[in-house]
């Protein structure tokens, strides 16, 4: 795979296009790449700059695609949703779009998404301040002990629901001393 990148180097035009990200001119403008060709030159820019990328497209197909097509060279690719907004029923709305923006925000902040595609509508939705996403972070360390309310307050605090048993995400309940927390494999630290 690296190979396919590396031969990139040989073009004075590509050289020309990393330097001018690397000193931070902008907008650049890049036409006539097949989908492939743009694939291939996102990753590029992401290797030669050694900075993360965002790539904005104009829908959530499009950028399930393109997530598809840079997972051929690596992992480190998230998506971030737009939120979803159901007027008429809040029972329906799923909280899956929720966590994955959450998720990859966690990824933005701790320095680990190295790619991120979205959409221009997630994009123009507002959200919540960084500070104020990260004033509630509950840390717990293994061998400390915690005050149970404590515990459950702050949970409620960042969005948890209570349940009598935990059967995904965004859940906890509490049986005697014991709390269970359903969180995302990928956010773990």
């Amino acid at each position: 795979m690296n190979s396919l990148i590396n031969i990139l180097e040989k073009y004075d035009k590509f050289n020309s296009y990393i330097k001018d990200v690397k000193q931070g001119v902008n907008p650049i403008m890049l036409s006539g790449l097949t989908d492939s060709g743009k694939i291939h030159l996102s990753y590029a820019t992401k290797m030669y700059t050694d900075r993360p990328i965002c790539i904005v497209t104009y829908n959530e197909l499009q950028a399930r695609k393109l997530i598809k097509d840079l997972k051929y060279y690596t992992e480190d690719v998230y998506y971030f949703p737009k939120r979803e907004i159901v007027t008429y029923d809040y029972l329906a709305e799923s909280k899956d779009a929720l966590n994955e923006r959450i998720e990859c925000l966690n990824n933005i902040q701790n320095k680990k998404a190295k790619v991120i595609v979205t959409t221009i509508e997630a994009c123009m939705q507002k959200m919540i301040s960084k500070e104020s996403l990260y004033k509630h972070v509950l840390k717990l360390k293994v061998g400390a002990e915690y005050k149970l309310d404590q515990i459950k307050e702050e949970l409620i605090k960042l969005g948890y629901e209570r349940f009598d048993l935990v059967e995904g995400k965004g859940q906890f309940s509490v049986r005697g001393g014991i709390v269970d927390i359903a969180i995302s494999e990928k956010i773990r630290n």
